[in-house]
């Protein structure tokens, strides 16, 4: 069933990514860990290429989202604005191509937040005569207009007999399966995931997407994207919703794998209305390159010389402990340049505390440029 945040219809799963997010913000700021509401929300959301304007036809392919920088004040000042807007960016990056197509071939489509708070969705579409551009409202705060109509919340259903045919089918085949020799370890999981699979029965997409939102860390991590269409049809088709686990799983094993390395920034997995998955991870890192000011310490003669290096360690240093914040380095980055700053201020007690010559500036000056 739709939730309703503020006065935006939203899945029951987008809702509770939110509300997630407004926990860790909220623990995140008390430790003064703050940084801009834009930033945030193309970290959380890498899928979507998401802009400050409001204006149509602003971006290319088919994940575009605008927002009104209005929106974006009121989202960093009212937690409240923001729990509603993240929710509703939530359902929006899990809008597929084919949302939109209505038998349409598309272009590129992007959704824009309006000065009001208001949505409005447009669409690049080709046709043999040329590209045609279409704009159209979509009310979030009316179920029928936007959530029925863009995200699919269908009634509840019985499961068909062909649903319960398939799912026969399926059985047999990993009764089949189960016959060859495998290992111990590949026979548990083997009938783990038959009893998984065969167990679970859902009602509409919003159950099986609050499903999954629950069970993989990939979904509540806001770095799943998966079509709505794969989704509807999975409903109905015991195959697909079995490989659509699977995937989930696997995602969210590579997710745990790199969760530890030092440079993992995150990663995101797309799967599209015929099941076809892609997934991609991203890695920053931050290092310490201390020639340019271990050169500094070298020529410094006075103490002014010296408090020039020791301001361009803690620069440094504030730069590397982010890393550190952000997995782009490990403490031993960090401690590298700690060292050199104990190093500096140890040899800056023993230097004159006075103007420096003209010999002694030139060489001082080289080394900063070098």
């Amino acid at each position: 069933m739709p939730v309703k945040i503020g006065a935006s219809y939203v899945s029951e799963v987008a809702a509770e990514y939110a509300k997630t997010e407004r926990k860790k913000r909220e623990e995140a700021e008390s430790s003064n860990e703050k940084s801009s509401v834009l930033s945030k929300l193309q970290e959380k959301f890498p899928g979507l290429s998401i802009t400050i304007g409001t204006k149509p036809f602003s971006g290319a392919g088919k994940s575009n989202l605008s927002i009104s920088p209005k929106i974006l004040k009121e989202m960093e000042k009212d937690p409240e604005k923001r729990e509603e807007y993240e929710a509703l960016i939530y359902d929006v990056a899990n809008l597929s191509g084919s949302d939109w197509a209505r038998g349409r071939k598309l272009k590129s489509h992007g959704v824009i937040i309006g000065d009001d708070g208001g949505l409005r969705g447009w669409s690049i579409s080709e046709y043999d005569d040329g590209n045609r551009r279409h704009v159209s409202p979509l009310d979030r705060n009316d179920k029928k207009s936007w959530f029925d109509k863009m995200l699919g919340n269908f009634s509840k259903k019985k499961k068909s007999s062909r649903l319960k045919e398939e799912q026969e089918k399926l059985l047999e085949r990993r009764r089949e399966a189960a016959k060859i020799e495998i290992s111990k370890e590949g026979k548990a999981k083997l009938e783990a995931e038959k009893e998984k699979s065969n167990s679970l029965s859902f009602a509409d997409v919003n159950e099986l997407s609050k499903y999954l939102f629950q069970n993989y860390d990939v979904v509540k991590g806001g770095m799943a994207n998966i079509s709505s269409k794969y989704l509807r049809d999975s409903l109905k088709d015991s195959d697909k919703l079995s490989s659509l686990l699977e995937n989930l799983s696997a995602a969210d094993k590579s997710l745990r794998e790199n969760q530890g390395k030092v440079g993992f920034q995150g990663m995101k997995i797309t799967i599209d209305e015929k099941g076809e998955v892609t997934m991609e991870s991203s890695s920053g890192r931050v290092g310490f390159n201390g020639e340019k000011i271990k050169r500094i310490i070298a020529a410094a003669a006075t103490r002014d010389d010296m408090r020039i290096a020791i301001k361009l360690l803690e620069e440094d240093i504030e730069e590397l402990e982010n890393g550190l914040k952000n997995n782009m380095c490990d403490e031993a980055e960090v401690q590298k340049a700690k060292d050199m700053m104990s190093e500096a201020k140890q040899k800056m007690s023993s230097l004159p505390d006075r103007a420096p010559t003209l010999e002694e500036q030139t060489a001082l000056s080289v080394n900063m440029v070098v």
